[in-house]
């Protein structure tokens, strides 16, 4: 299996072939563990989770297949339907995406049924599925596991067992010419299988961020081949390209971490907002230092303060 695996990362960033690698051996390590896959839009979650249980298929033709479904869809699914659900993606993978969108309600109703029982099986009144579970999350880290705006400490223990994180071509744009080729393959334009050679440096020196990662590549080579149907010469269109991408359809900057501005709650008393800008404070500074302990001389008070709060 890591054969295979290695094979179709070859290509691929050490970044993204680390992920990759590490997110296939959380997949087939023997104990169903949750599974938490974090990344911005585009960065390839659905994708990595669908081309390594296609390989795993391969090998055992006893599994199902992969099951998506949103959290918020799930919102008002009582535990018949999480049955159903659970029986769908038996002897398979389960990916519940936007896990950040599901309400304290349902994740109370979701946290009963994978608590796992004798021999890591899931369910509600009987123990019955052989299922994995993957959850994945647009938001930093530190939102969903130091505070429970989205998600409650209980829940977030249960479902981050093992946590591996997609990057962004901010951190790695290394082959961002060889991941639009992708992306202009995938389109099959007819007729129009020349890659468009203007918008290679464009792309490697990333003049604009691709907060759209994947999902902007494709809006580029769609763009591109567009004017190209419209007659527009090969010198001429990567103007027109980088307008439009600027102008209307490049994907907004996205926030994975909770809002930079603290506003004071009227519904909250004095101790409450003191608690809650306490909170913000300590997260901006481990966001912005790496850690408490890196942070405490800009921020002119002791770490150790900081972590109790």
């Amino acid at each position: 299996m890591l054969n295979k695996i290695s094979n179709i990362i070859k290509n691929e960033t050490k970044q993204r072939k680390d992920a990759i690698i590490k997110l296939n051996s959380y997949l087939t390590n023997p104990g169903r563990f949750s599974i938490l896959i974090l990344g911005s839009r585009g960065t390839g979650k659905a994708h990595w989770l669908k081309e390594i249980q296609s390989l795993h298929k391969e090998d055992d033709k006893n599994l199902n297949e992969l099951v998506f479904i949103s959290a918020f869809n799930t919102n008002k699914y009582n535990e018949d339907d999480w049955v159903k659900l659970f029986k769908t993606a038996n002897k398979g993978l389960l990916v519940i995406s936007d896990i950040e969108e599901l309400n304290k309600e349902s994740q109370g109703l979701l946290f009963n049924g994978i608590s796992t029982g004798q021999g890591g099986m899931f369910g509600f009144k009987e123990k019955e599925f052989e299922i994995r579970i993957a959850f994945t999350s647009t938001k930093d880290i530190t939102t969903l596991r130091d505070n429970e705006t989205f998600l409650t400490h209980k829940f977030f223990d249960r479902i981050c067992q093992f946590a591996v994180k997609m990057p962004t071509f901010q951190e790695s744009n290394i082959f961002i010419w060889e991941d639009f080729q992708k992306s202009w393959d995938k389109m099959d334009f007819k007729n129009h299988k020349e890659y468009p050679e203007d918008l290679k440096i464009w792309l490697k020196k990333l003049e604009s961020p691709l907060y759209g990662n994947f999902r902007d590549l494709d809006k580029i080579a769609i763009n591109w081949h567009n004017y190209r149907l419209l007659g527009k010469k090969e010198d001429k269109i990567l103007a027109l390209v980088r307008e439009d991408f600027f102008n209307y359809y490049h994907y907004p900057e996205h926030k994975t971490d909770k809002d930079n501005i603290f506003e004071i709650s009227k519904n909250s008393d004095w101790d409450g907002n003191l608690k809650k800008f306490r909170l913000f404070y300590k997260n901006y500074i481990k966001n912005k230092y790496g850690t408490l302990r890196k942070g405490e001389k800009e921020s002119k008070m002791s770490y150790r303060t900081m972590e109790n709060w």
